[in-house]
């Protein structure tokens, strides 16, 4: 079997680097960005199987991510899970005209309920 390889674009490197812990023992290769547009850039290059992407980013948003993720071809099949300290729902995200696999909301998951949610993603 394929190493799935997971792009995480987090601005937070406490919580990159928990998630990359953990992906690594489940023996997923990952990438990281703490920007946006630095994580646009690794994800049009290496094509992740998924992507992991905070709405807040010091440079661009999430949401100006996925717009921009959408426009490439192989972007436009891209799995993104949006992860997220702000308080939205999935009409919310649907309403800024993002499509993104699934929200996760950082103060109702610990890490272990991210890794199930993006190897269901995943499987």
């Amino acid at each position: 079997m394929l190493q799935k390889t997971i792009l995480i674009i987090e601005d937070s490197a406490d919580l990159a680097a928990s998630l990359v812990d953990m992906l690594t023992i489940k023996e997923y290769k990952t990438l990281t960005a703490t920007e946006g547009k630095n994580g646009l850039d690794i994800a049009l290059r290496e094509h992740p199987d998924l992507i992991l992407l905070d709405l807040r980013l010091p440079d661009i948003s999430g949401v100006q991510v996925m717009s921009e993720l959408k426009k490439d071809t192989w972007g436009k099949k891209a799995k993104v899970l949006i992860i997220t300290a702000s308080d939205v729902n999935e009409k919310t995200i649907t309403d800024l005209g993002v499509n993104a696999d699934d929200i996760i909301h950082k103060a109702n998951s610990g890490i272990s309920d991210l890794i199930k949610r993006i190897e269901k993603e995943l499987n």
